[in-house]
C-alpha cells in the first residue's frame, strides 16, 4: 500500500489528538468501565511478560543443553562427550615428561614415565583392569656422524647422508682403515659369495632374501663390513633397518658396520682395480637390548568373545618429544577411555585399550602382543594379560591425529590380507560415515605398513584407523580440498625436536579424536559384531 493511501496521513485521521479531548472522554466513562479497562491492560502486560520470560527460559535451556558434552543433534552423544581440552592437557604432561628426559619419550628416555602417567590416570579415573606386558627391544643409537673415504688410488671423502648412510641397526661402532673390497654377486647365495674374510663386502640388495639375512650371512663368513649399493633410480642412500622385522628376544643382531651407498659411489667401488682400491670406514653407533613394556587396559563389561582393541603407540623417536607422533594418538586413546568411564558407558562388546611400546623401533610392542597371544610365544616375563587372541574381533589404530598441515586420512581396508579384508573394509566405512555425516573432507590412504595395525591384519584380525599424515607433501589439489599449504609436508616436524605442543593442529585433533570416539563407541555397541565384520570364526 502506498503512502497516499495510508489513512493516518489524511485530514480525516489527524496524527495528534488534544489532551483535553482525551481527558473529557476519560471522565465521561463510568467507574466500572475504567476498572475493567485497567484490569484488561494489566492482564495484557502480564501475558506479554510471561511470554517473554517463557521464551527466554526455553532459549536458555536450549543453550545450556547445547553446551553439555553429551548433547548431539544426530544421536551420537559419545563423540560430543570427548573434550579436546583434556586431550591437550595430556599432551602438555607428555611434553613435560620429554623435557625431563633428553627432550624425548623414546624407549630409553621418557617412555616409561609416559606409561606411568597413563597408568596413574587410568587408576584414578578409568574403568578397567590394568596390565603391563614386558618385552625386550633393541635400541639403535648414532653417537656421531660416520666417515667413509675411498682410495682408488686418489682419495675421495664421501658426504654422509648424501653419498652414504649407516643403515639402522647396522652394527656396533668400528674403525676400519685401508680395507680391501670383495665384490659379491648375490649376498643371498652362499656359494656365490667368494672370499670375504677380513674384507668389506660390496653387494646389491636381492629379492631372494632380506637385507639382514644377506648382511648377517656375510658377517658369518668373516666380512669386516657390508656396503649395499642402491639402484640408480634412488638418488639418496638408504636408512632401512638391517634387522628381522619381527625381532624378538634371542634373535641375532648385526655387529659389523652396514652401510648404504648411492649408485654412483657403488659404480666406483665395483669397477676400480681391486689391487689399488682401499676403504676407510668409521662409525660411532651402538645397539642396546633393553626391557620395555605395553600398557593394557582391559574393560570390565561387554562380550569378551567380541573384543575391540583400541591402540596407539606411546613412545617417540629419540630425536624429539613426539607430541604429534604419537602423543596425539595416545592422549586421544587415553581420554576416550576416561570419558567412557565418566559417562558410565557400558559396551555390548568388551573394549581393550593398548598403549604400545617400541613402535618407533619396528612395531615391537604390538608385534610382541600378537606373537605371545596368537602364537603362544613366551618370554621370561610372559603372564596373563586378560585377553585371548581368539576373542579379538577387530583392532582400531590411532597414530598421529594432529599434524599441522593435516589431511584427514582413513585407512583403506582393501589393503588388508584376504582373511582380514572384509572386516577392515567394514571398519573403513564406519570412519567414512563420521566424515560424511559432518561434511568434513577426507581421503583414503593405504594400510600396508608403518604402524601397529600390521600384526593384527597379518594374523587375520580386521583393523582400521584414522591419521593426519607425516612427512609427505600436500598437493595443490589436496590444498583445495583440505586447506593448508601446498607443496609442504603434512608435518614438518615429523621425527624432529620441534614436535612439541606448537606442532599440534587443534582443529585436526578435535575432528580426528572425535572420529576415533565415534568408531570406538559405534563398534563397541554392534550386536553380532563378527557377523557384521564378515568374520564368524577365529583365523590367523
Amino acid at each position: 500500500m502506498s503512502s497516499l493511501e495510508d489513512p493516518i496521513h489524511t485530514d480525516e485521521a489527524p496524527l495528534l489528538r488534544s489532551t483535553a479531548n482525551t481527558a473529557d472522554i476519560s471522565r465521561s466513562r463510568p467507574q466500572g468501565s475504567r476498572i475493567a479497562e485497567w484490569y484488561e491492560s494489566r492482564s495484557r502486560d502480564m501475558l506479554a511478560l510471561t511470554t517473554v520470560l517463557l521464551l527466554l527460559g526455553i532459549g536458555l535451556g536450549m543453550w545450556v543443553y547445547g553446551t553439555l558434552p553429551t548433547s548431539d543433534r544426530d544421536e551420537h552423544p559419545h563423540e560430543y562427550a570427548l573434550s579436546t581440552d583434556r586431550i591437550r592437557d595430556h599432551l602438555a604432561q607428555f611434553l613435560d615428561i620429554a623435557n625431563k628426559h633428553n627432550s624425548s619419550r623414546s624407549v630409553t628416555n621418557g617412555h616409561a614415565a609416559s606409561a606411568e602417567y597413563v597408568v596413574s590416570q587410568l587408576k584414578a579415573h578409568g574403568d578397567c583392569d590394568i596390565y603391563k606386558q614386558s618385552f625386550m627391544s633393541p635400541v639403535w643409537t648414532v653417537h656421531k656422524a660416520p666417515r667413509l673415504s675411498v682410495k682408488a688410488p686418489v682419495q675421495i671423502d664421501y658426504l654422509h647422508e648424501t653419498d652414504f648412510q649407516v643403515m639402522r641397526y647396522g652394527g656396533q661402532g668400528a674403525t676400519i682403515e685401508g680395507a680391501r673390497v670383495a665384490i659379491v654377486g648375490d649376498g643371498c647365495v652362499v656359494d656365490r659369495v667368494g672370499d670375504v674374510d677380513g674384507k668389506i663386502a660390496v653387494a646389491r640388495p636381492s629379492t631372494s632374501c632380506s637385507l639382514f639375512e644377506a648382511a648377517f650371512m656375510l658377517e658369518q663368513k668373516g666380512a669386516s663390513a657390508v656396503v649395499f649399493v642402491r639402484s640408480a633410480r634412488f638418488k639418496a642412500p638408504s636408512a632401512a633397518r638391517v634387522r628381522f622385522a619381527d625381532w624378538k628376544e634371542g634373535d641375532p643382531l648385526m655387529t659389523i658396520p652396514v652401510l648404504s651407498v648411492t649408485h654412483s659411489v657403488g659404480q666406483l667401488l665395483q669397477t676400480a682395480p681391486a689391487s689399488k682400491l682401499r676403504i676407510d670406514i668409521e662409525t660411532s653407533t651402538s645397539i642396546d637390548v633393553v626391557k620395555t613394556f605395553n600398557v593394557l587396559c582391559v574393560g570390565r563389561s561387554g562380550d569378551a568373545h567380541s573384543t575391540v582393541v583400541v591402540g596407539s603407540h606411546l613412545d617417540s623417536v629419540a630425536a624429539g618429544p613426539g607430541i604429534n607422533d604419537n602423543g596425539s594418538g595416545s592422549a586421544s586413546t587415553l581420554e576416550i577411555q576416561l570419558t567412557l568411564a565418566r559417562i558410565k558407558f557400558r559396551p555390548h562388546n568388551r573394549l581393550v585399550f593398548a598403549w604400545w611400546g617400541a613402535e618407533e623401533d619396528g612395531l615391537l610392542g604390538s608385534r610382541h602382543f600378537a606373537r605371545e597371544l596368537a602364537h603362544g610365544w613366551k618370554n621370561r616375563w610372559a603372564g596373563d594379560v586378560g585377553v585371548r587372541w581368539e576373542d579379538i574381533a577387530l583392532d582400531l589404530n590411532f597414530d598421529m591425529l594432529a599434524s599441522p598441515n593435516y589431511i584427514a586420512l582413513v585407512h583403506n581396508g582393501t589393503d588388508a590380507p584376504a582373511n582380514a579384508r572384509a572386516g577392515s573394509r567394514r571398519i573403513q566405512r564406519v570412519f567414512e560415515d563420521y566424515f560424511v555425516r559432518h561434511d568434513y573432507p577426507y581421503e583414503i590412504t593405504d594400510m600396508l605398513a608403518g604402524s601397529d595395525f600390521v600384526p593384527f591384519v597379518q594374523n587375520g584380525v580386521p583393523a582400521g584407523g584414522v591419521l593426519t599424515g607425516a612427512g609427505e607433501l600436500k598437493s595443490i589439489a589436496e590444498r583445495s580440498s583440505h586447506g593448508g599449504l601446498a607443496n609442504a609436508a603434512l608435518d614438518t616436524c615429523y621425527h624432529r625436536d620441534c614436535d612439541t605442543l606448537l606442532n599440534i593442529n587443534m582443529v585436526a585433533l578435535d575432528r580426528m579424536s572425535k572420529a576415533a570416539m565415534y568408531a570406538v563407541s559405534t563398534l563397541a555397541n554392534v550386536h553380532g559384531l563378527r557377523d557384521y565384520l564378515g568374520r564368524t570364526s577365529f583365523t590367523h
